[in-house]
């Protein structure tokens, strides 16, 4: 029987500008990337990226977590769910660059960490990456023997990630020259979102889950910045192309308001006040760059504050204007390099509103 240890974060506050260790052994590390921040560098000398910044950051002592944050350490006796097919590693990223990137103040020097040898040399032991504009956890081998274990692990489909997603339904999406989901649930999904009323809304949605969302990707767009979901019967799709899975397991309505700027004045008339946020949780094991992002877009959900896959315009709510991205990586599941019987889980609180 195969267990999980979870270590889950009684809070954190997705406004910090720096990363930050969140979870720390002698074998690996699971860091925080603000959004902003690249995840990895293109060249040798680029210092502002999570890699830089973790290879130059203070070693913590032991199994600890950094900034003292509390912690709520479960060991749970259940067993996971099967997991998905054999899975691919990310795909190289072409991120979009930003000009308000976090600056990085190394404090340290990690010797062992910096001689591991990823998918790519100036890569150290990253095991995955996260866009630029998305925050959340990203996790470190610190040695080449626990590097190659997690990645032989992570191309069997047995780390888990999970993201949480601010969604505006516009029930009109445009990706791949109008070639995009067309399963029965996807169908009655998008219509769903076109529907009037928020919360009627997601409990229609609610109803739907867990949805699968699942295709090829292709590269399309000025600069091949975009990607777009393939699916089969469509011109793009290959016979023997691998396919990607977007799992929405859980949806439900948030106040819109962003960061703590919960009060509405009494002036302001009722009908102008912003409608509720619908939050969704995502699983996935196969990544694919922008595969969350892409995924729900198709489905009629694009993320709030997205650039490329859900431009802004003039029905877009005010508050989409103030903030970022809203995806956040909030859990990851992987074996243990200690025992390969029991998974570990590290995860951080789901965000309770949007953030700038």
């Amino acid at each position: 029987m195969q267990k999980n240890i979870d270590m889950v974060m009684a809070a954190f506050d997705y406004n910090r500008a720096e990363p930050c260790i969140v979870r720390e052994t002698d074998h690996w590390a699971v860091v925080y990337k603000p959004p902003h921040l690249p995840t990895a560098p293109l060249r040798a000398d680029e210092r502002n990226t999570l890699v830089y910044w973790f290879l130059h950051s203070p070693e913590a002592e032991g199994d600890v977590l950094f900034d003292d944050m509390q912690t709520d350490a479960l060991l749970d006796a259940t067993q996971i769910d099967p997991q998905e097919p054999p899975a691919e590693y990310g795909r190289d990223i072409q991120e979009v660059q930003v000009g308000n990137k976090p600056a990085i103040r190394p404090t340290g020097r990690r010797i062992r960490e910096a001689q591991v040898r990823g998918k790519k040399a100036i890569e150290a032991g990253l095991l995955h990456r996260l866009d630029t504009d998305t925050r959340g956890l990203v996790l470190f081998a610190k040695d080449q023997v626990v590097y190659d274990f997690l990645a032989a692990r992570q191309e069997a489909g047995q780390m888990i990630k999970t993201y949480c997603a601010f969604v505006e339904p516009n029930g009109a999406p445009e990706i791949d020259d109008g070639y995009d989901f067309d399963a029965t649930e996807l169908s009655m999904l998008k219509e769903l979102s076109a529907a009037q009323g928020q919360v009627i809304v997601q409990e229609r949605i609610a109803a739907q889950l867990p949805l699968t969302l699942e295709s090829q990707f292709r590269n399309f767009g000025p600069g091949a910045k975009r990607v777009a979901p393939v699916v089969s019967g469509s011109r793009h799709y290959k016979k023997d192309g691998r396919l990607y899975t977007t799992v929405i397991e859980t949806s439900d309505i948030l106040p819109s308001p962003i960061d703590g700027n919960d009060t509405v004045p009494e002036t302001v008339c009722e009908s102008l006040s912003p409608p509720p946020l619908i939050r969704l949780c995502c699983r996935l094991s196969r990544g694919y760059r922008h595969q969350v992002r892409a995924h729900l877009a198709a489905a009629g959900l694009p993320i709030v504050g997205d650039p490329l896959y859900a431009p802004q315009g003039a029905e877009a709510p005010p508050e989409a204007a103030q903030v970022s991205l809203q995806l956040y990586a909030v859990s990851l599941a992987f074996p243990d390099p200690e025992n390969p019987q029991q998974n570990i889980r590290v995860a951080l609180p789901l965000p309770d509103r949007m953030n700038p």
